[in-house]
Formats: C-alpha cells, structure tokens, sequence
C-alpha cells in the first residue's frame, strides 16, 4: 500500500489561503516528478485544476487533461487564454458532440433514424472513427457530415497534439494512445464508472458471434465453450497469449451475426476464467488491469483501465478521494500526496471555505434510490430554512427526489436545484450562499457489491446494520465511504465557492448524518409537523381561521372552524390546540372559574405560520 509522500504536515494548524496556494504548488510539482502514478488529495476550491496548468506554464511541459464535463474543461480553456499561462489549447473532439450527422433531442436521445442507426453500431462497441471509414458497409449510405468534406469530428481526433500545450478530453479519451504518448497527464476528480462498461444485452449470442469467426478457437458456440473448454486446454492457452486485444471492432464489421460486439473477446475470456465469489458475484481477472464480473441475474461489468504507461507521469487530482477505489479503477498503485493533513481540513472549511455546515437531523436519509424521500416532511424544513436565513437557497438531493419535491412546490423555495450525479466538475452553486443537502446519494446494495467484486472482494450487508452503521466488510465501506459520505460533502463544498463583492462562503444545511467523521458540523436537529401529509386538515383548520372576520382580535370556537372543513369536530379541535402548543393561537375556556364551558381561541402569532408545516430547531 502506497503512503503519503507530500509535506502536508509543514503548514500551520491555521494556515492562510496564500500558504496554502504556496503548497499547493509544492505538491503538484512532487507528483508530477513521481514515477509512478500519484494522486493530489487537495479539498474543492484549493486551486488544483488551476495550480496543473501553472505548472505546465513554468515548466514548458506539455500536458493531457481529462476531466468529466465540458463546464470544467471550459474553465481550463480560458485559464489557458490568461496572460499569465498564455498555453495553447486544443479539445478533443467527441462522436456525440461534434459529428454533426448525429442528432440529439434534449434528452439525449436520438433525433432521428440515422442517429438511431449510428449510435447503435456505437453501442456495438464499433469506434466513431470506423463508423466514419466504415459507413456505407454499416449503413449503406455515405455520412451527411462527409458530403461537403471532413467531419468536424473526425478533423477533431486527427490532430498533432505536439501542437499544443495543453489538450482536453473526457476520461474516454484516455484509451487514444496517442494524446497522452510522451505527455504529462492530469486526470480531473475520480473517474468513477467511465472506465466500467456494463453489457446488459445477452452474453451467450456475443460469444457466439465471435467464437464463429476466430479461428483459434475450436468451438462453434457459448455452450460448446464451457462444456468443451477442458477438451482443448492447449488451444485455448495459445489464444490467451496471443489475442494481441481484448476490445476488438473488427469481428463486428466482419460478422455476419448481429450479436456480434467489440467486447466479444473479453466476454470469451470472462467465461473462461471467472470464479465464484461467497455472494454469488462471479470475478475474472483478464490481466493489465482489465477485470470482468457478473451479478446473480447474469449482467456483467467490465473494467477497462485506459493504458497510460507511455506518458511520462500520471497525476490524479480529487478533492475526497478513496486511495483503494483509485487503484482499481486505474489498474496500478498509487502513490497519495495530501495538501493537507486532518487537522487542517475543518479549518480549510470554516476558514479558507467560509462554510458553515449545519447538520439537521441524525438520520441516515438514503434518498438515491427514491424510496426513502420524504417530501411532507422535507419541505417544510426547506421553507423553514429559507424563512430563518432570509434568502432563497439551492437544494441538492437525488434526482428521484427531485421529482417527487417538485410536485410539492420546491420550486418556489429553492433558487436553484441539481441532483447528485450531475455535480462532477459543476460550478452552478459558486455565488449561492445558503445551501441544503437533502438526504445521502446511497446507490443501494447492489452497486457496492459490484465494486467490491471488481476488486474480488465478496461484499453484504451485514445483519442487523444500518444507516451511518452499515457494515459491507473492509472493501464495501471504502466504496459507501466514495460514494455516500464523501459525495455529500462534495456536495456541501459547492456552494459559495466564489467570491463576489467582498462576500465568500456559505451556510449549508445538511438534512442526513452521511458526513465523512472528521468533518465537525454544528448540529441543529428538526423536528417537523408537516401539515401537507394527507388527510392531515392542519392546513384547512389555518386557512378557516382566515377566513373568519376580524379573526386577528376577536376569539371564535370550535364550531366555527369545524364547520369551515371537511375533518371532524375532534379533529378539528386537537389541531387547534397544537397551534396552541405551537405558540400561534392563545386558548381559554369560558364559564365561570374556568371550567365546564366551552374553549375559546385567540391569535397570537398565526400570520406568521409557515405554508407546508411547523418546524423546530434543537439548540
């Protein structure tokens, strides 16, 4: 196991942001210096994206980028534009974004026939350069985007990148040899899933097609592969060595069988070599990295580490990063050099950051999958919020969420709203100076087992754990750490990342316990009556009372509000004393000495109630 190699421990226990900007560039010229691949865990907003370019600037050497979204690779664009860089800059072109014979609705789904026709042999595994060479054999028809000359995209890949000082791409971009060759590399934040290719379509056919056309292999389909195999050992060990590749498109333009997919090789060599781990998962290891498992409903995943051994160093850059989960992804070890050590970090937050986090509630909130989410009980806390704070705030909370909040008006409390997968590389939030997180992106059971399968370890759910406690053994919580605690303190970190007008920072509600531990949050637990549950009747009983005349001064009964909804007397009644309890309403009951007559009520503060419910802060 790697160890930390950097001299974090050199700052002071409060250092300033220009300290920290000093070390920074310490840090990053270390790394790049390693010889092996070397991760920079450097909190959000410490100035990495912007401190590799520097470095590239002052020591004339050229650089690859690979980042997750095309917002990020714009600021390293106009970074590279500044006076004081001055690097030319050149951005890898895409099949789905430059090829113009491919069209997209807003969705991201095709436009029309042709694109449908495109992205289908993409989904083959066939590359967009072959599409492109290939297109009257695939389509019959020559490429819209090819009639008038080169298409832009494919004019996009066939660059000198001795050209440039800097190049941009996407992590995908990292399998092209060619940009990273004799170049220094930055990967951008984890690359998460886009070195995985899940294959949902059915494995045997795609073995099928390929076992017909290698001639290497003595078979004639999937199940004469695993029946047989132990038949003819010598030929298949002899084909292990010499397949030269184990992603291979040509099959595809050669075979007559429409099942026939670019991952055909390696679906071959997962079944050949795949072993049963204690969850039922199955593992293959298909050497330099490259790893294949299969789930109890047969669907497999595939591993692909891009092959960086030709640039002339590696360089991770991630602000909460899991070393473990690097490591797989990247197919090598890593070497981690921290910015700063954990008794800076909460400093960084409060001070460098001007964050102030708030934790509202000690519940877990596991809200990815949408089953947990609580809108009657949430909104009211949005709205209490945004009323205690006196400014509108950005939420952020799971995509399926998102949805159900917006059919209970979230809109029109929150400034702005994002969902967890759509925050990598994202600046939307960098002015906004009230913040709520609302519940954990846990992606459930099923997606910690497949990493921890990847990396060959057999993970469960523990018996009897749950929430911040929940046990998936070693491997498993190093992923629930990746994915929860640290994606919710990416979260948090979004916000109020930019200065303007002399006002930097923000204040951050968080509504789940999914911090990483060495982040201290001021806790002000909730504790919420939500009238918008159904059938509740708080809200009717609070708009009655509206509407009787002169209800700020004059008292009323019961009978009054009772006859003004649709639920019960009696219920009628306990609603208006816990607006009592609430402290929005005064009750007295009339008759002599206080006794045996009826309640009357008066307003004290009820113009002040809250639209979705009442909600208390613990100090």
């Amino acid at each position: 196991m790697s160890t930390d190699t950097s001299t974090a421990a050199e700052l002071s226990q409060n250092p300033t942001l220009e300290q920290i900007h000093i070390q920074l560039d310490g840090v990053i010229r270390e790394a790049f210096e390693y010889p092996q691949t070397a991760l920079i865990e450097a909190l959000p907003a410490s100035g990495k994206s912007y401190g590799v370019l520097k470095w590239a600037a002052e020591t004339g050497n050229q650089i690859t980028i690979f980042a997750p979204r095309h917002e990020l690779m714009d600021e390293y664009e106009g970074w590279c534009a500044e006076d004081d860089l001055d690097l030319s800059v050149k951005r890898l072109a895409s099949f789905h974004r430059d090829c113009q014979s491919v069209s997209l609705d807003e969705k991201g789904n095709p436009a029309d026939e042709l694109t449908e026709k495109l992205l289908s042999n993409y989904r083959q595994g066939v590359k967009g350069e072959t599409i492109h060479q290939e297109a009257r054999r695939l389509l019959g028809e020559q490429l819209p985007c090819q009639e008038h000359g080169e298409c832009p995209f494919i004019e996009g890949i066939n660059i000198d990148p001795e050209s440039y000082d800097v190049l941009l791409g996407h992590y995908l971009h990292a399998y092209q040899t060619d940009w990273t060759e004799e170049r220094y590399v930055a990967i951008d934040e984890f690359p998460g899933d886009a070195f995985v290719q899940e294959y949902t379509g059915k494995v045997a056919p795609a073995v099928t097609a390929y076992v017909e056309e290698e001639d290497r292999l003595p078979f004639r389909d999937y199940e004469e592969l695993l029946e047989r195999q132990s038949e003819f050992q010598e030929e298949v060990e002899l084909w292990k060595q010499e397949v030269w590749s184990y992603y291979d498109s040509n099959h595809v333009l050669q075979a007559k069988n429409s099942s026939a997919h670019a991952l055909g090789p390696l679906m071959t060599l997962a079944n050949l070599e795949k072993e049963r781990l204690d969850n039922r998962w199955r593992h293959a290891e298909l050497g330099n990295g490259k790893v294949a498992v299969r789930n109890t409903e047969h669907e497999w995943s595939f591993l692909l580490p891009p092959n960086l051994g030709k640039a002339e160093s590696v360089v991770a850059l991630d602000g909460t990063p899991v070393l473990e989960l690097w490591e797989l992804v990247m197919g090598t070890e890593i070497e981690r050099f921290p910015l700063l050590n954990e008794g800076n970090r909460q400093v960084y937050l409060e001070d460098i950051l001007g964050l102030e986090i708030i934790q509202t509630t000690e519940n877990w909130n596991a809200y990815q999958g949408g089953d947990g989410v609580s809108p009657t009980v949430d909104i009211p806390v949005v709205e209490k919020i945004g009323k205690l704070e006196g400014r509108t705030p950005g939420v952020i909370t799971s995509k399926r969420g998102l949805k159900q909040y917006e059919s209970y008006g979230l809109e029109s409390l929150a400034s702005e709203t994002e969902n967890y997968g759509n925050l990598k590389g994202s600046n939307a939030f960098g002015t906004t100076r009230l913040g709520i997180i609302l519940g954990n992106p846990h992606p459930g059971d099923d997606l910690i087992e497949k990493w921890s399968a990847l990396a060959g370890h057999s993970a469960e759910r523990r018996e009897g754990t749950e929430g911040k406690a929940t046990d998936y053994g070693f491997f498993g919580n190093c992923v629930m750490k990746a994915l929860v605690q640290n994606e919710v303190l990416q979260a948090v970190m979004r916000f109020g990342r930019e200065e303007q007008n002399g006002e930097k920072g923000a204040t951050v509600y968080v509504h789940t316990s999914a911090l990483p531990d060495w982040v201290e949050p001021e806790k002000q637990l909730v504790s919420v009556d939500s009238w918008i549950t159904p059938k509740n009747g708080m809200r009717q009983v609070i708009d009655a009372i509206y509407d009787l005349e002169g209800w700020r001064k004059r008292e009323w009964k019961v009978g009054k509000i009772a006859d003004r909804v649709s639920i019960s007397h009696s219920y009628a009644r306990k609603h208006l004393k816990t607006l009592v309890e609430q402290g929005y309403l005064d009750s007295r009951k009339a008759g002599r000495g206080g006794g045996g007559g009826a309640w009357h009520f008066s307003n004290v503060c009820l113009e002040e109630a809250a639209k979705y419910g009442h909600v208390e802060f613990s100090e």
